[in-house]
């Protein structure tokens, strides 16, 4: 399943925004900044692909974050 990956915000251990810091105006100088989108591919199953389609359909979504392997 094909999709988009939407940057939304640095935060920091406490889950708080460092967004308007002096850390957070530097990771957001480059593409990683609030807005920025992603192309992304996930593996579902067709089960776990018609529930998701179902929970967008009806204004729920998941968000996500990356990390390195």
């Amino acid at each position: 399943m094909k999709f988009k990956l939407i940057f939304d915000d640095w935060r920091d251990k406490n889950h708080k925004s460092i967004y308007s810091t002096e850390t957070g105006i530097e990771l957001s100088l480059g593409d990683l900044h609030s807005g920025t989108t992603f192309d992304a591919t996930i593996d579902l199953s067709p089960y776990d692909e018609n529930l998701f389609k179902k929970a967008r359909s009806e204004g729920i979504y998941p968000v996500f974050y990356a990390i390195e392997e």
